[in-house]
């Protein structure tokens, strides 16, 4: 009764609903293509309770992404986002998030009043969608931290941005403030 029932291939995603108590698993759900996933960060939207899930994947074939912001997986492997109904039994969109060279999502946050989605991680792409006009619109050297914002139906990329210096840099947490400015942290 998941929005994808059995593994697709490799290591898959998973999401599972538990009851508040911890005594139940209500539902769960593989999320996957025939390649390999993991799923790093979670997040409700504030208003539809809608379950969205961002990591990694190396699958051509990642469900549900025809119409996403980015349809194809763009290189070695790319960060991934998903939205899930509540009950996880539909996958309602998903988008590939990278460049040529390794991208990995580690981190999610729903802004309280426009319900965009920001998306944070680490990449290794020169090429990294939407950065032109960002805080840092190039590449700097070795990984650089990323911070994308992606509309609540995940079907378009506004503006991404690289965070970093000339060696390895990665966004592992990100909040969004009541007054709507974004908050990354992670290492350099």
């Amino acid at each position: 009764g998941g929005a994808q029932g059995s593994n697709a291939g490799g290591y898959d995603a998973f999401v599972a609903r538990l009851d508040a108590n911890l005594t139940s698993n209500l539902q769960s759900t593989y999320l996957g293509g025939t390649s390999s996933e993991n799923g790093y960060a979670l997040a409700i939207h504030p208003s539809s309770g809608e379950v969205y899930l961002a990591g990694w994947t190396d699958s051509t074939n990642f469900p549900n992404t025809t119409g996403g912001a980015q349809g194809s997986n763009a290189g070695v492997y790319d960060a991934f986002v998903a939205r899930l109904n509540p009950a996880l039994s539909a996958n309602s969109q998903s988008t590939y998030l990278g460049g040529s060279d390794e991208d990995q999502a580690r981190a999610l946050a729903i802004h309280p009043s426009s319900g965009e989605v920001y998306v944070a991680g680490y990449t290794g792409s020169t090429n990294f969608p939407n950065t032109a006009g960002g805080a840092q619109g190039s590449f700097a050297g070795d990984d650089d931290a990323f911070v994308a914002r992606l509309n609540a139906t995940l079907t378009s990329n506004p503006q991404s941005t690289y965070l970093g210096g000339l060696d390895e840099d990665a966004a592992w947490a990100l909040a969004i403030h009541p007054n709507g400015e974004v908050y990354v942290a992670g290492y350099t």
